[in-house]
């Protein structure tokens, strides 16, 4: 009896110094979702922030507005309530790109959000542009993006990182050659200590090679290198044409000196109206929940996003959104039977979220479920979302490869924007579709703007083979095989010239061309002889088959020995065998 009062004593303890659940808030702008655990003044002001952010960005890439999609920005009360959801022991705030959606999770809205913020923008802004840069680069541009400073007058860009400048004056560093060839799942990431140095030299790095007089004139150069190809650790010195002890000297003397910021263009106020943030809407328990089930599911943690949808499941039997995350998380796990029979659940629901619709299209398409079972997937998210340029990009080529090229060009020419990283893919596609309907012009306009984005030499020829396509049409010709006997081959002619192809032309021909009047048809040699004159004199072709000489108004028939004065113009190969006394072999004789 004293061990249970002792118990219930110290479960009456635990219980009255256990803190309250914290309730979650969602506050909205005109291009940013926060789902927070703070107070509504921190939700506005962050929010403000992430549009002035926006308009930095977009300012200073030369992005397309339309390529920026939403952000999903998820912020605990503190540390504590956002360790369970680290994608990385170290981080504080991470980003998560899925096909359709971008997250921030943060640990807090706080003081400290504004570096953070633009931090992990930074990674959605290199997500929406297509570059995917080795991780010191892709770090290091953050970190460096992080220095922004806004105001209407004047932002300002570079300059100290305090925090940054003091782990790399008191601690080893890493060597460069190690850094710039350190994987994405690197363990010094995972550990708060080397995770310092990392970002810290990263940070010293990018800003040396965008702001040094001596490397900035090259940076652009680099950049483009290490985003088209996956060069290593020598892609430094081949730009730059310095070992990396050079380098690294040259970065040692960089970050020995506390820089002073770039200043650039303000941003004026009119363009961030505190009024379009829409006022705070508490969240229920169960929407909560679901929230961070979402955040689980699109950071990849299938087992503790699986076992949140499965209590909502019993809990909400009613909502398709459900049974559609569980679909797409049975697609991962590998098992397409389960994913079918959630799918049509959500279905029957009447699911409304065309995220979840496109998401289960994208996995299924990964997992070989056929295509018929995913179009309507597609044809939903569009319908719930006519804008789904993601969903309509996919459809389209759900189409294209079905052979439904009309529906394919419809998809592709509905879409609002092209993504910079899909753009020569999207080019492609449509010039695909519009030779195979027969559409040469715009295919050919389609395929000069694919050879425009192409980024290989392989890209280029596949471009400039679809513009050949569309400007030639198919035919056969026939060509002599290894047993010396005439076979027929596929070939391509010029548009608007088929009908003047004639097949029987072979590869090596020497052609020769000749207008007169038909004289004889010489019968008596192994192969048949037709006898010209022409203002040049007589002209003789052999026909050794009949059957492989283009006539055009022949007579049915022909008989031996003189011939009525009948103009012709013959084609003939000079340089084959005829087998008789004659000029050449005739390849077409046309009768006029």
């Amino acid at each position: 009896m004293a061990s249970y009062r002792i118990a219930a004593l110290l479960i009456l303890s635990t219980a009255a110094h256990a803190q309250p659940t914290p309730s979650w808030k969602l506050t909205r702008s005109n291009h940013f979702e926060l789902y927070s655990q703070g107070d509504d003044a921190a939700a506005r002001s962050a929010l403000i922030w992430f549009e002035q952010l926006r308009v930095f960005y977009l300012r200073k890439t030369g992005l397309a507005s339309e390529t920026l999609r939403p952000v999903r920005v998820i912020a605990f009360r503190s540390a504590r309530e956002y360790q369970p959801y680290q994608l990385r022991p170290a981080s504080d705030a991470h980003y998560v790109g899925t096909e359709s959606r971008d997250y921030i999770v943060m640990a807090a809205v706080d003081t400290g959000i504004f570096k953070t913020a633009a931090h992990e923008y930074a990674h959605a802004i290199l997500h929406a542009a297509g570059l995917q840069f080795p991780p010191w680069l892709s770090e290091g541009l953050a970190e460096f993006f992080s220095t922004v400073r806004i105001n209407q007058r004047e932002c300002t860009l570079g300059g100290d990182l305090p925090v940054r400048s003091q782990v790399l004056r008191r601690r080893p560093w890493i060597a460069l050659e190690n850094l710039l060839a350190m994987p994405a799942n690197s363990p010094i990431r995972d550990n708060r200590e080397t995770a310092a140095v990392f970002y810290s030299q990263c940070w010293a790095l990018v800003d040396m090679l965008a702001l040094s007089p001596q490397y900035a004139p090259r940076f652009s150069a680099l950049i483009t290198a290490l985003s088209s190809t996956t060069q290593g650790p020598e892609a430094l010195p081949r730009i730059y044409g310095k070992s990396l002890s050079a380098i690294t000297g040259d970065l040692h003397a960089w970050a020995a000196i506390q820089h002073q910021p770039v200043p650039l263009t303000g941003i004026p106020s009119d363009q961030i109206l505190p009024q379009e943030v829409q006022a705070s809407v508490d969240l229920t328990p169960l929407q909560a929940r679901a929230l961070l089930a979402e955040m689980l599911l699109a950071a990849g943690d299938l087992v503790r996003a699986g076992a949140i949808y499965n209590d909502l499941a019993a809990e909400m039997p009613r909502d398709p959104s459900v049974p559609a995350a569980l679909g797409n998380i049975a697609l991962r796990e590998g098992n397409n039977d389960r994913a079918r029979e959630q799918w049509q659940r959500a279905i029957a629901l009447g699911i409304q979220d065309a995220t979840l619709c496109f998401q289960y299209a994208v996995l299924g398409g990964r997992a070989g479920v056929p295509d018929q079972e995913l179009r309507p997937a597609l044809e939903r998210a569009i319908q719930l979302q006519p804008d789904f340029d993601d969903a309509r990009y996919s459809l389209a080529l759900l189409e294209k490869n079905a052979g439904h090229y009309e529906a394919a060009v419809a998809q592709l020419r509905a879409m609002r924007n092209i993504a910079p990283a899909r753009a020569y893919n999207y080019w492609l596609a449509l010039a695909d579709a519009l030779v195979q309907l027969g559409q040469r012009d715009q295919a050919g306009a389609a395929s000069k703007k694919a050879a425009e984005q192409a980024a290989t030499a392989a890209e280029r020829a596949r471009a400039a083979q679809l513009a050949y396509f569309a400007d030639t049409d198919l035919a056969v010709q026939f060509t002599l095989g290894e047993n010396g006997r005439a076979e027929l081959q596929t070939t391509r002619v010029p548009h608007r010239t088929a009908d003047g192809f004639n097949p029987f032309i072979q590869p090596g021909d020497k052609m020769r061309h000749a207008e007169g009047v038909l004289r004889e048809v010489d019968c008596s040699a192994a192969a048949t002889r037709f006898v010209i004159h022409t203002s040049n004199g007589i002209v003789s072709v052999a026909i050794p088959d009949p059957g492989h000489v283009q006539m055009r108004n022949a007579p049915s028939e022909f008989t031996c020995g003189p011939q009525p004065a009948s103009k012709v113009s013959v084609d003939y190969a000079e340089s084959a065998s005829s087998g008789s006394n004659a000029d050449g072999v005739a390849r077409g004789i046309q009768f006029r």
